[in-house]
């Protein structure tokens, strides 16, 4: 039994059950925010490697 914002007892949930289709869509969308984060640190991690080795540093 839930209990609502004024109190009151519910016996069915607001909130609605997760499907697998739920769960594989938002594991699949996390995977790309992530893999897009990686790929603009590899990007400018590429950058500076050419930066000093346009400089002559490395």
């Amino acid at each position: 039994m839930f209990r609502t914002f004024t109190g009151r007892a519910n016996r069915t949930s607001s909130v609605p059950r997760l499907t697998v289709t739920d769960i594989l869509h938002r594991t699949f969308v996390s995977g790309l925010a992530a893999l897009s984060v990686y790929g603009l640190f590899l990007g400018y991690m590429v950058h500076r490697d050419t930066l000093a080795r346009g400089r002559g540093e490395l």
